[in-house]
């Protein structure tokens, strides 16, 4: 194999390649009735397991460097550096495919114009913005531009410090679950490896599905021409970036936690599979408080020891409550004589989590507080979770794209801009969860 193939867009490359010549097998046999002769059927399997496995080995270099870009408290998780994004125009002039970057001056003058004049840019620059276009009159914004979004995004949403951010190449993608496919007992030498297997291997999945985040800003035409005047610092690319960035900031925490699965939202973390009793399709219920302000020692032990172990000591593992019941357990303490000393340890450290007994503890203002009803549930309402957040998975749609509106607002000598993000949100693992419920009384 060489050098090219050795990279991480060698291998993007051999997927595609892969995965068009077996749409065209399919397409060809859609012509022919839907049926497949012996041989390409047999083709057609290799093919695909091929393809999975180049599947495989591009997830693990994604999750590899999205781990470098959050020990770097990077906004975006996904593959800043990947060739695939980096290198837009070094194809052989080849144009770039929708979600690539073009990270050149010259498109980031032709963006900085389109801001300011929208599609009354000179030629030139709509041949340069037609590289991140999406042939629908979106234009990707350039590297830095979302960078600076992600990397705010990164700060506010509590989710995003969490879970993983998955890439979607598409308006959907499944990510697939592994179970039940290895037993393991004790043996002794020249023995036979005992299979305790009850059911043969399984495979299932959850499928994220993109949801769009649009946000609308009004820009007065004086703005567009005197922000540059106004010196560093004071761009109409960083006013927009802030007030976007804050915006998109809660409206995914918001649709993260308790989004309800209706108009365009993601359904949340706290809203799967609502029940009177335990959800269906969600985590179970680890501890239901005695009353909705007796956050005690003892009710956040039988908490947190209702996870299993294996999830309980897995690196992710994190606490994520409601405002009040972390005041609650900011309480909690032993006191000894003229001693003492609180469950609660505020960090010490710049970007590290406090901590209860032990475990990272984050709150986020749309967990809903202790209540008798609440995300459905009638006999005490969510208020807080527990879990190895590996197992949750925010699906991430491309980047942020941007539409200048001249005309929508010309009567009030403004002008309107468009920006766009597509995200979902899902559990890999519902198991590796635990719900803290309030009381229902």
């Amino acid at each position: 194999m060489d050098d090219k193939k050795d990279t991480y867009r060698g291998l993007v490359e051999k997927m595609g390649n892969l995965y068009r010549e077996m749409q065209a097998m399919i397409d060809a046999a859609n012509e022919n009735g839907g049926d497949m002769s012996a041989d390409d059927t047999k083709r057609f399997d290799t093919m695909q397991a091929e393809y999975r496995k180049l599947q495989e080995q591009r997830e693990r270099n994604v999750a590899l460097m999205g781990l470098a870009q959050k020990d770097q408290n990077l906004g975006w998780t996904e593959v800043k550096d990947a060739p695939e994004r980096r290198a837009a125009k070094s194809v052989k002039g080849e144009k770039a495919r929708w979600g690539a970057y073009a990270d050149t001056e010259e498109y980031r003058d032709a963006f900085d114009s389109y801001l300011r004049r929208g599609e009354l840019i000179g030629p030139s620059e709509q041949r340069a913005l037609s590289e991140g276009g999406t042939g629908l009159g979106d234009v990707i914004a350039p590297t830095e531009y979302s960078d600076k979004i992600f990397e705010q995004l990164q700060k506010i949403v509590t989710l995003r410090k969490l879970a993983q951010i998955m890439p979607m190449g598409s308006w959907k993608r499944d990510v697939v679950i592994e179970s039940n496919i290895a037993s393991v007992n004790w043996t002794t030498e020249g023995s036979a490896i005992t299979d305790s297997l009850s059911t043969n291997p399984t495979f299932s999945s959850v499928v994220l599905n993109a949801k769009k985040l649009a946000g609308l800003a009004k820009v007065s035409r004086e703005l567009a021409e005197d922000a540059p005047a106004r010196g560093p610092g004071f761009s109409l690319e960083n006013i927009l970036t802030n007030s976007f960035a804050k915006g998109f900031a809660e409206k995914e925490e918001q649709g993260f936690l308790v989004g309800t699965g209706a108009s365009g939202q993601p359904t949340g973390i706290l809203t799967v599979g609502p029940q009177a009793s335990t959800p269906s399709t969600g985590p179970s219920v680890g501890a239901t408080l005695a009353a909705n302000t007796a956050v005690t020692v003892a009710k956040m032990q039988e908490w947190i020891y209702s996870l299993p172990r294996q999830y309980r000591q897995h690196p992710s593992t994190a606490i994520l409550v409601s405002d009040k019941i972390l005041e609650f357990i900011r309480a909690l303490a032993i006191i000894n004589s003229s001693t003492t000393t609180y469950y609660w340890q505020p960090s010490g450290i710049l970007c590290e989590p406090d901590r209860f007994m032990g475990i990272p503890i984050y709150a986020s203002h749309f967990v809903p507080n202790p209540a008798t009803s609440s995300q459905g549930f009638t006999s005490g309402g969510i208020c807080g979770l527990i879990g190895a957040f590996d197992y949750l998975v925010i699906g991430q749609r491309s980047q942020f794209s941007l539409r200048v509106l001249n005309e929508r607002f010309a009567d009030e000598d403004n002008i309107g801009m468009v920006c766009t993000s597509r995200v979902d949100i899902k559990y890999t693992q519902t198991d590796a969860f635990r719900f803290l419920r309030g009381s229902a009384s």
